[in-house]
């Protein structure tokens, strides 16, 4: 059962956004090998570098109606283990820790514009895994590809990407990118009417967010 699972998480992330189909447009950025605007890494609310392997919040950059944090949810009934990556509602809650890993594995620093893999790390129960890596999956009820989490696939889970949006507040966008491909797209919010949930999903409005350490909490 555990294989069928990690079988279909993978596939479902080869259901890549085609620009001729989908209601967004894919964005050009800066490939790992292009040299970048600024060498600074991504900082976090302390003003300090992220670094490979720590736990961090992902809030949003605004404060108010729908400025919480990133965290998993459950929003299927049928499955016995949380998967969904959704956004709260309410400012005061941080959402769950999450880790950036660069697919870079000699980088000490998670810097703008690379790849990256995005995972939670969450106390769970023996069914479920502690460490669950984002992905994205096309949702065919409502035709978004939302962000799903799931097992590390090498080279499908390293898909993601940190923006700078405003260096004076430390605030950064999240993006999706095909693996070796200069086709980007933004994560934005996306209201899910079947459970009220805010998801994270590929969008043409960009969520910005800044990074919050773990351990200041």
């Amino acid at each position: 059962m555990k294989t069928l699972a990690l079988l279909f998480f993978s596939l479902s992330l080869y259901l890549l956004p085609n620009p001729t189909h989908s209601t967004f447009n894919p964005i050009r950025l800066p490939t790992a090998d292009e040299p970048l605007a600024s060498s600074t890494p991504v900082l976090d609310t302390d003003g300090e570098e992220l670094r490979p392997g720590q736990d961090y919040y992902v809030t949003s950059v605004t404060w108010g109606a729908g400025g919480g944090g990133v965290k998993l949810a459950g929003l299927d009934s049928q499955s016995a283990c949380p998967s969904d990556v959704i956004v709260s509602r309410n400012s005061f809650d941080l959402g769950n820790p999450i880790t950036f890993t660069p697919a870079d594995p000699n980088a000490t620093e998670v810097s703008p514009s690379t790849y990256q893999s995005f995972s939670f790390n969450v106390a769970s129960n023996k069914v479920c895994q502690d460490k669950l890596s984002w992905g994205v999956q096309y949702d065919r009820r409502s035709g978004q590809y939302i962000i799903k989490t799931g097992e590390f696939v090498e080279n499908l889970s390293n898909q993601f990407k940190i923006e700078v949006a405003q260096p004076s507040l430390n605030a950064y966008k999240l993006t999706y990118c095909q693996f070796g491909s200069d086709k980007c797209y933004n994560l934005g919010k996306y209201t899910d009417r079947r459970s009220r949930a805010t998801r994270l999903a590929l969008s043409n409005n960009p969520f910005f967010v800044v990074f919050q350490k773990a351990s200041d909490v």
